[in-house]
């Protein structure tokens, strides 16, 4: 039976869902630079024959404005030259920034799901019911986080360091992601030039005392693009084997969690919880994956405790069941036919052994409110597979 908690259905991380969404805005903003200032150029080239033509007479600007511009065309071209380059300069800003705020968002999940990677116990602790039962706990705001330090060694310094951090906590880094090391560092080095030293080297630029500038650093249009590629790559490898190895639905039941704090739903019951959590995240461009992983997700956060045995839904147990049956190729059989396994027979199987009252079997759901909901094990599940193996007319 799927286990929702450590099985995520979704192809990536609530974090990663948000990065993707940066790293498309800026993928399409530069792509409507690239286009424009192209077509700027040739359009200029044409109209204006020479370098020492007037770009007043090209270009649309208002008078007030005018003595702004460049004298000649050659001059324009090359403030034009130099502002593309800025241009990109800060696309490489702004794109690593997006890498970095992915990356310590992604990090601090994985710690927040599994604090026992801390001690070398990665699965001593299920960070669900941390915070779920400890005030502030995932709050990376409040002064008193837990994982601040361990995020910084990742986040922070060169990528032999980070790298080096993240095996200590997580095992290993991924073998689509240590390969790009080299390039990691390169980007990371021309950030701090472009936030710190305006574009210059830190060699350059950490206490300057020219009489004039040097030239900026120079980031062409297929370096632009071999950033791009580098960081949605590194962050895809991340976060593909943070989420199964470490993460799994932790994120997504962080956020249910939230809107419950927050009074997001309208009313307690868990499959009406479950229905508005599934449109909220379908809205967030999240794949439908069914609403019974939702109901198990609500019903796993209603748990006292991890070591709480009945977490199933009804639904949930008839499916798995079936799914069971088939696979052993022994149905359930009425007449000489085979039938599929469903409420009746699960109801009935319920009352003949009086699991209702067996918590070891069954257990009412105690944040459901005046509703008769039951939540099931995965010991019920499996005997009555066995007896309808063993007999299954």
């Amino acid at each position: 039976m799927a286990n929702e908690r450590w099985n995520s259905p979704f192809p990536y991380t609530l974090a990663f869902n948000l990065f993707r969404k940066h790293f498309t805005e800026l993928n399409q903003v530069y792509w409507s630079f690239v286009p424009a200032s192209n077509t700027i150029i040739s359009s200029a080239k044409k109209a204006l024959k020479s370098d020492d033509a007037d770009p007043k007479t090209f270009f649309l600007i208002h008078d007030e404005d005018d003595r702004r511009l460049a004298p000649t065309f050659g001059e324009w071209k090359a403030n034009f030259s130099e502002f593309s380059n800025y241009t990109r300069l800060n696309m490489v800003m702004l794109l690593s920034s997006c890498f970095e705020t992915y990356l310590r968002a992604v990090i601090s999940n994985a710690f927040e799901s599994k604090p026992g990677v801390i001690i070398m116990c990665a699965n001593s602790v299920d960070g669900v019911f941390l915070l779920k039962n400890k005030a502030g706990y995932g709050n990376t705001n409040d002064k008193n986080y837990q994982f601040s330090e361990e995020i910084d060694e990742i986040c922070r310094s060169d990528w032999e360091k980070r790298f080096s951090a993240f095996k200590k906590y997580f095992g290993k880094v991924p073998e689509s992601v240590i390969g790009k090391i080299v390039d990691l560092n390169e980007l990371r080095i021309t950030r701090n030039n472009i936030g710190h030293y305006i574009g210059r080297t830190k060699a350059d630029y950490s206490a300057p005392s020219f009489f004039s500038p040097i030239n900026a650093m120079r980031i062409s249009h297929d370096r632009m693009l071999k950033y791009f590629k580098l960081v949605n790559e590194v962050a895809q490898g991340l976060d593909d084997y943070l989420k199964t190895n470490f993460i799994g639905s932790y994120d997504i039941i962080k956020s249910y969690f939230q809107q419950v704090f927050q009074g997001y739903f309208s009313d307690n019951r868990p499959g009406i919880r479950a229905r508005e959590f599934q449109r909220l995240l379908g809205n967030e461009g999240f794949p439908p994956v069914g609403n019974e992983y939702y109901r198990n997700i609500v019903n796993y956060c209603d748990l006292d405790s991890q070591n709480d045995l009945c977490r199933y839904s009804k639904k949930a147990c008839i499916k798995e069941i079936n799914r069971q049956l088939n696979s052993r190729g022994t149905p359930l059989v009425l007449d000489g036919h085979a039938i599929r396994f469903g409420e009746y027979h699960f109801n009935l199987f319920v009352r003949s052994h009086d699991w209702k009252e067996n918590s070891e079997y069954c257990q009412r759901n105690p944040a459901n409110t005046g509703q008769n909901e039951y939540r099931y094990s995965i010991k019920a599940i499996s005997e009555i597979v066995e007896e309808i193996s063993a007999q299954p007319e």
